[in-house]
This record gives structure tokens, C-alpha cells and sequence, in this order.
């Protein structure tokens, strides 16, 4: 019962959000909308922002869980950025207010695992015997990287799909990880 609750309120939240500026719900509209109490809302949130967040973690989640199943980093990501075009108004709404940081650490977090597991993945191909912080350090350069292409990517308004957009960054990834990883072990 109590997922069921979570998620109605989750379904309800996205659905405001689709269509009005985050700053503007209130925790009335979404009770009123799923049909729940405040004090249930609040037996499950401290408030809005941590909705918020929670949701944001869960899609996060889903991408990274997508990519550990076998699937490529590609796919991984690829399932972010579905998340993020399918929900664009939704985006959107939150980009533009004062918890675009929440925005940020979703795509941070996303890009830093995608990065992680990619180099783990092209240096045991390699057979390169990179250092763990070596690893990290070009893992959070990738991050990043990523991070900036899809914040232009959500500023330029989504025009790309997102086939197109994790293609053009798998060129630049590919041909240069290889180099960066075998420079790592020289030192």
C-alpha cells in the first residue's frame, strides 16, 4: 500500500509538473490530485524538493541498472536522456527554476556511473592495469564532459534526438579513452 501511495503521489507531482513551474506547485495541489492527505504526503516527504529528488534518483537508478544487465554505456545513457526528452516540459520546469541543481547532480550522477563502468569495461579489454584514483579522476573528467553536451543539448531545446546525440559522443569518447587510459599506466 504504502508503494502504491508513493507512486501516486510521484505520478501526481510529474503530471503538475508537466504544466506549471515547480515553484508554483504546492503540497495541496498534489494531495488534491492523488487524493491523499498532507499528513500522508508528509509521512513520505519532508517536502516537495525531496519528491523531487527522489524521483529524479529512481530514473537515475533505472538508467545505471539498464547498463549492469549487459547493455552498453550507450543504451545506459540512452535511457536517461529518453527519461529527459519524454518528460521535456517537466524538464524544463525544474531547469528553469531555482532547483536546477537537481537537474545537474540527476545528470552527475548518471554520467560519473556510464563514465565508471565505461572505463572498467575498455581497460580489462585492454588489459590496461589503471589505478583505481586514475580511474576516478578521468571518470569524473568524462562526467563532465557528458554533462556539458546535455546541458547544451536541454538549453538548445532537445532539437537532436537522443540517438543522435550519444552517437556523436561515443566517436569522441572512443577515440580518446583508449589514448587517455594507456597514457594513465605510462605515468
Amino acid at each position: 500500500m504504502s508503494e502504491l501511495t508513493k507512486r501516486a503521489i510521484q505520478e501526481s507531482f510529474k503530471k503538475l509538473l508537466s504544466n506549471q513551474p515547480l515553484d508554483k506547485i504546492t503540497v495541496k495541489n498534489i494531495t488534491d490530485d492523488c487524493g491523499v492527505n498532507r499528513n500522508t504526503f508528509y509521512y513520505h516527504y519532508s517536502d516537495i524538493y525531496q519528491l523531487l529528488e527522489e524521483i529524479f534518483l529512481t530514473e537515475a537508478q533505472k538508467s545505471v541498472e539498464k547498463m549492469e544487465v549487459g547493455q552498453s554505456w550507450e543504451e545506459g545513457l540512452k535511457t536517461g536522456l529518453c527519461f529527459v526528452k519524454e518528460n521535456k516540459k517537466l524538464i524544463y520546469h525544474v531547469y528553469n527554476s531555482l532547483h536546477r541543481e537537481t537537474i545537474e547532480r540527476y545528470l552527475y550522477s548518471v554520467s560519473l556511473d556510464f563514465a565508471g563502468k565505461f572505463i572498467d569495461n575498455v581497460s580489462k579489454t585492454l588489459k590496461l592495469s589503471v589505478s583505481d584514483d586514475d580511474k576516478k579522476f578521468i571518470a569524473s573528467f568524462y562526467k563532465y564532459a557528458i554533462v556539458g553536451i546535455v546541458l547544451d543539448w536541454l538549453e538548445g531545446g532537445m532539437k537532436n534526438d537522443p540517438d543522435e546525440l550519444i552517437k556523436r559522443m561515443s566517436k569522441l569518447l572512443s577515440g580518446t579513452l583508449k589514448t587517455v587510459l594507456e597514457n594513465a599506466v605510462k605515468k
